[in-house]
């Protein structure tokens, strides 16, 4: 089993661009595994030189490169020896030789500019290959981005309803199933063949709700709000009330 790869070859190719652009002042002969390694320490990778030279693509990459610059400086020379004077070249070209020896070195400039041109148009078509696939990412990433804000938006929405259940239920369990009412109901159903705490502190409101027939309402989304605790004020105002209302009785 091989050693698990500590950086893609993707980001090695990338630090080779990065390289030949800048410090590799566009010269292939500098682009070397250890001046490679050197690069990448500096852009925070923990690359070494022998990672550069087991990977295929870096190699290929490297290649690449290599030829492009040898088919741009054959490109220049031949371009400079085509801006000779022409007359004075036909004065060179006295024999067939000298004439088959001038076409063959057009020929040679024009296979070495349709071959740099050829390198640029593949380049340039996986470009844009790459473009595409990424574009094609980004919009996947998008939608997903949409659909998680949507699914954010209704376990949000979700959320508020169980919460708002859930402070309803509890009310409910404070209300129903008060430990002295069960108690009463028990003493109740039973007549005392089960002993029973003589504890009667029963909630009258709840117990009275029970002895009428009334159950409580299935949770529909808007029972659960919680009364809010009054302040000691209100509460004072409150008893106050209770107090002068029992007086009138």
């Amino acid at each position: 089993m091989g050693r698990p790869k500590k950086n893609s070859s993707q980001d090695l190719v990338m630090i080779v661009d990065e390289f030949y652009e800048t410090e590799g002042y566009g010269d292939p002969r500098r682009l070397k595994f250890s001046n490679l390694e050197a690069f990448a320490k500096g852009k925070g990778m923990t690359a070494k030189a022998y990672d550069f030279k087991r990977d295929e693509s870096v190699r290929k990459r490297i290649e690449e490169l290599s030829e492009m610059a040898e088919l741009v400086n054959e490109s220049e020379q031949t371009l400079g020896y085509r801006n000779l004077d022409i007359e004075g070249f036909l004065k060179k070209c006295r024999t067939t030789d000298d004439i088959i020896k001038y076409l063959t070195e057009v020929d040679e400039y024009w296979r070495s500019t349709y071959d740099y041109t050829q390198s640029l148009i593949s380049r340039d078509q996986r470009f844009m290959k790459e473009k595409t696939s990424l574009e094609r990412k980004i919009a996947a990433l998008e939608k997903d981005g949409e659909q998680a804000r949507s699914d954010m938006k209704s376990t949000v929405s979700e959320m508020n309803s169980l919460k708002k259940e859930n402070m309803y239920l509890r009310k409910m369990l404070r209300t129903y199933l008060y430990p002295n009412l069960a108690n009463e109901i028990l003493r109740q159903n039973t007549k005392g063949k089960v002993p029973v705490p003589e504890d009667n502190a029963v909630n009258e409101d709840a117990f009275g709700k029970l002895i009428d027939g009334a159950i409580p309402s299935a949770f529909d989304g808007v029972q659960g709000m919680v009364k809010k605790k009054l302040g000691w004020k209100e509460q004072l105002e409150a008893d106050l009330e209770r107090g002068i209302m029992a007086d009138g009785k």
